[in-house]
């Protein structure tokens, strides 16, 4: 695996330098956002984890219950 920088162009990654590769090899683009973007995306991906989401109503309020329906 080869690193190139380059810019994107609309839909076009413009390289800094020719690759030394054939025409129609298959590339992966990874785009890099700003600090300022990435201190957001913490942010948001944090306050949903401290928020957490809906799993269902709670059936059982305590393990012995669990084992006890298996009787």
């Amino acid at each position: 695996m080869k690193t190139y920088k380059g810019v994107l162009r609309g839909s076009t990654v413009v390289l800094d330098q020719k690759p030394d590769v054939e025409d129609g090899t298959e590339a992966l683009v990874l785009v890099k956002v700003s600090e300022e973007d990435e201190k957001q995306i913490l942010t948001r991906q944090k306050a949903m984890l401290e928020k957490g989401f809906p799993m269902g109503k709670l059936r059982y309020k305590s393990r012995g219950e669990l084992h006890a329906r298996r009787k």
